[in-house]
């Protein structure tokens, strides 16, 4: 056997191998990408606000008294916004996650007694917080966490 007909055999034998597995590769490949696409939308649909918070009116009227005027959309203060945004809570703008960790961060600024910061309280001294109005947000804030991350 000479050098050109080996050479046409081991052509022919890749050329069906790669008839074989260009489309089993393909399909493999398609395969995952739907999947990939199925998982990624169970992924969204299980981040979207499908639980709503639940703030009870002693919560709300604290929420509206102390808080809502530097946390909510039409603040001037951008960076208290978008630190927090009682709006977004309620509309739906947060996703589950997001609303867990958003109440994670007001426990953890309750705990350290930092809000309303005391720059602002100078201005605003009937803006400071009680004992009973922080504990209040906090329990509430430290459930609703509990609730909504399924604990």
């Amino acid at each position: 056997m000479n050098s050109q007909n080996f050479n046409i055999i081991k052509y022919k034998q890749m050329k069906n191998k790669t008839a074989f597995f260009v489309p089993v590769i393909l399909i493999g490949f398609s395969y995952f990408m739907l999947s990939y696409n199925v998982e990624s939308n169970k992924i969204k649909d299980r981040n979207m606000n499908s639980d709503k918070i639940e703030i009870p009116a002693d919560v709300q009227l604290l929420i509206k008294d102390k808080c809502i005027g530097c946390h909510n959309t039409d603040s001037k203060n951008s960076k208290s916004k978008s630190k927090l945004n009682f709006d977004k809570f309620t509309n739906g703008e947060y996703s589950t996650g997001k609303m867990v960790s958003k109440l994670g961060k007001i426990t953890k600024v309750l705990n350290k007694n930092d809000m309303p910061p005391e720059k602002f309280l100078v201005k605003y001294p009937n803006k400071k917080l009680t004992s009973d109005e922080s504990d209040l947000l906090l329990n509430w804030a430290n459930e609703q966490g509990k609730v909504l991350s399924g604990e």
